[in-house]
């Protein structure tokens, strides 16, 4: 009876370790020879789609001193890295033909690339540029010129996404190849809305996931840098279903998309709005009461929470998406945003960000390149050096998927 009694007493401690475990194993990622907590900020631009290069019709855009300014606003507030908007929807880059293949880039895009990530490196911040946005399926070209959006055929032709790679991806990796602060490129924001029929064109989800399967083999292949695709919502990057509907972005999805070993996303990388709260389906990363840590939603890399609002009015204050978003097991939290959505609350920004840098100054705070160029997450998707914490994590999830097949019940869809 007392074996007995132990017995049960330790499958009843199992869930709660694990989940322990996760939370302390996906709260930092490594970069630059060192685990870092991502205390970040949406940028996302100064000029839309024309920070780098120079637009048909407005020429070159490119503001120095802007960003200069706003580096110099990161490094006070505890900032460490930002999420910068490259083509968006492709009005000033890359250069097309008139068959909509890509010839290569202007001649002041990598020196203006370059130049932003240079100047957040004298101010100790890291930089992820989001290459893509589903704008590039929508039609902004009545107002910003016959390249802005439209370009459907990109990612449902494989030879025009390779013509991207090789005249427009390749340059940028080889000039960028030795900045230490280039902390992972993202291939596309919110690719769901290109498929679910959002956008004024709309491409098969399985398109989709070819051209980013793609772009990450082709980044793979040349450089250590980290990949990820900047997902609207948990919904469509969890296999929890329901009330997910899959994870589109696994390493299994990509790979059947585009057969390649190097096909993979290195992290995880999610959004949150609040249409997406609901104590029972949300897709919610910063639900504690439940709770619901990264393994609820069986998730088997790091996780970042890449956008969430600026705002203290909605469901979640600031600093409460930050403590939640940790006590979670998530490796970030990037508000969205400097100049766009909630620009205003710029200052109570800045306060929870600084406030969450003085509380955890050794995950937070710190020159992001002190070691050298960062290795990146393995292939597998565990960081590097996870040890015992990524083993902890995949018995967490190997314990979850057994359960849900099990108990898995119907819940309401969103």
């Amino acid at each position: 009876m007392r074996r007995a009694s132990v017995l049960l007493a330790l499958v009843a401690w199992l869930p709660g370790a694990f989940l322990w475990a996760d939370a302390a194993w996906a709260a930092t990622i490594p970069f630059g020879g060192r685990d870092w907590w991502i205390n970040g900020v949406n940028v996302p631009w100064n000029q839309y789609g024309s920070d780098a290069g120079s637009h048909d019709s407005w020429g070159h855009l490119y503001d120095p001193a802007w960003f200069e300014a706003f580096f110099a606003e990161c490094e006070s507030s505890g900032i460490n890295c930002v999420r910068l908007w490259i083509h968006c929807d492709g009005r000033s880059s890359p250069e097309f033909d008139g068959s909509g293949y890509v010839t290569g880039l202007d001649g002041t895009f990598l020196d203006d690339l370059e130049d932003i990530l240079l100047r957040a490196e004298s101010h100790g911040v890291m930089v992820m540029p989001c290459l893509w946005s589903f704008d590039m399926t929508n039609d902004g070209t009545a107002g910003a010129g016959p390249y802005a959006g439209l370009h459907a055929d990109l990612i449902q032709d494989a030879a025009r996404t390779q013509s991207y790679i090789d005249n427009a991806l390749v340059p940028m990796l080889e000039r960028l190849a030795s900045a230490p602060n280039l902390f992972a490129w993202e291939i596309i924001n919110e690719p769901e809305w290109s498929v679910l029929g959002n956008t004024d064109e709309t491409v098969g989800l399985g398109e989709m996931q070819r051209f980013c399967a793609m772009i990450a083999e082709a980044v793979h292949e040349r450089s250590a840098t980290m990949v990820s695709v900047g997902s609207a919502s948990l919904k469509w990057n969890s296999d929890l279903v329901p009330p997910a509907e899959g994870n589109w972005w696994s390493d299994e999805a990509l790979i059947a998309a585009h057969s390649s070993a190097l096909a993979y996303l290195d992290f995880y990388q999610v959004h949150y709005y609040d249409w997406m709260w609901d104590p029972g389906w949300g897709y919610d990363p910063f639900d504690v009461v439940t709770p619901k840590p990264t393994s609820h939603w069986l998730l088997d890399k790091p996780v970042l929470v890449g956008e969430c609002p600026a705002d203290d009015s909605g469901m979640y204050t600031m600093s409460e998406q930050l403590d939640n978003a940790f006590a979670n097991g998530y490796v970030g939290v990037m508000f969205w945003s400097y100049n766009s959505d909630w620009s205003s609350n710029w200052a109570s920004t800045t306060a929870a960000l600084a406030a969450f840098r003085n509380a955890h100054p050794d995950l937070v705070a710190g020159i992001p390149y002190a070691s050298g160029r960062g290795a990146g997450c393995a292939g597998g998707g565990l960081p590097s050096g996870a040890g015992a914490f990524g083993l902890a994590a995949a018995l967490a999830l190997l314990l979850a998927r057994m359960i849900l097949r099990q108990r898995r019940q119907p819940r309401p869809a969103a």
